[in-house]
Formats: structure tokens, C-alpha cells, sequence
């Protein structure tokens, strides 16, 4: 029986392939920069919106196939987003959070900063921001607590921790299996 030579080659290929992404795997990312650190935050969720529904006035069901006719409406409103990093007092970023659309199904999070090596004090904030007809003290207000009936304020991620980089670290602020943020030193 012959074996034909493109499978051979397709089979040493896909092995050779694997093999060199298990090794590319092992190599630690540094700063491009070998002189300084770099802060990084990265994450991706699930975008939060507040739906809200109500049956369907005569109006809207008039015209409509009997089979056809919906039992309630339901409109989502996204909730904005606002994110703050700070380093040792030094605000980097303070802004809303930016979506790709008004109906994106998901909040992408990529920054990245050169700092000096050493140890440093960082605060991020990533929290809902409090509806225009909110007072203070609900959902986004940061001097709030989380509270179970006020499901936005559980949406809130919040890091204060000191770091150490040395020169060419990459230190990765991202969200843990518990939806805290967290820190990683590469």
C-alpha cells in the first residue's frame, strides 16, 4: 500500500505547526521599550443593558395577524460605562467607555501605558455611570457600596494595589474568574 507524499507532508506540517506554537507559548512578552515598564488593561464582557418591557398598547397591535401579535414590548438601554486608572495619584485615563455600537453585546477594554520601573500605587475604577435622573449616591456614585438591590452597583470592578516593574515588565490589569480585577506581572 502507498501512502500518497500530501499527506505525509500535511500530517509533518501540522505536527511541525504545533509544536512551534507550544514553544512561541512559553516566550514572556516584554515592554517594547527595554528602559521602561508597561501597565496594561485588557478585558472583554458582557455588555449590561437595562431592558425593560410592557404589553403592547391597541395601537401598536392594530394591523397585526392575531398569530403575530406580541405579548409584551421590550426596549434595552445600554449602560454607560465609565473607567478610571490612576498611578500614583496621576491620572492616565478618566473617560465613558466607548462601544462599537448602540446594540454591542459586548465591553472591550485594551490600553496600555509606558511607566517608569519601580513600585507604584494604582487605582483602577471601571463603574456604571449613574442614569441622568439619578441622585447621588446610586448606581455609579463611587463613594457607594455594593448593594444586592441595586443590581448596577454589582457591576462595578474596582483595583487598588501597589506593583513593582522593573524595566521591560509588562503588568496586565484584567478581570478574574469572579469578575475582580486583578493584577499580573509578566
Amino acid at each position: 500500500m502507498r501512502i500518497p507524499v500530501g499527506r505525509v507532508a500535511g500530517a509533518a506540517l501540522a505536527v511541525a505547526a504545533l509544536f512551534a506554537m507550544v514553544f512561541l507559548s512559553r516566550i514572556g512578552w516584554r515592554s517594547a521599550d527595554p528602559g521602561t515598564a508597561e501597565l496594561r488593561l485588557s478585558w472583554r464582557i458582557p455588555a449590561p443593558s437595562h431592558r425593560e418591557c410592557r404589553p403592547p398598547t391597541e395601537a401598536e397591535l392594530s394591523g397585526v395577524l392575531p398569530h403575530m401579535r406580541p405579548t409584551e414590548i421590550c426596549s434595552d438601554e445600554a449602560i454607560p460605562f465609565h473607567l478610571g486608572v490612576q498611578l500614583d495619584g496621576d491620572t492616565l485615563h478618566s473617560g465613558p467607555v466607548e462601544r462599537a455600537g448602540p446594540r454591542a453585546r459586548t465591553i472591550t477594554i485594551y490600553m496600555s501605558f509606558a511607566i517608569s520601573p519601580g513600585s507604584h500605587v494604582l487605582e483602577v475604577a471601571f463603574l456604571p455611570e449613574a442614569p441622568p435622573e439619578a441622585e447621588p449616591g446610586v448606581a455609579g456614585d463611587p463613594d457607594s457600596a455594593p448593594d444586592s438591590a441595586d443590581p448596577d452597583r454589582n457591576l462595578a470592578m474596582r483595583l487598588s494595589a501597589t506593583v513593582f516593574a522593573a524595566a521591560g515588565d509588562v503588568i496586565l490589569v484584567s478581570p478574574d474568574e469572579r469578575g475582580r480585577l486583578v493584577v499580573a506581572a509578566r
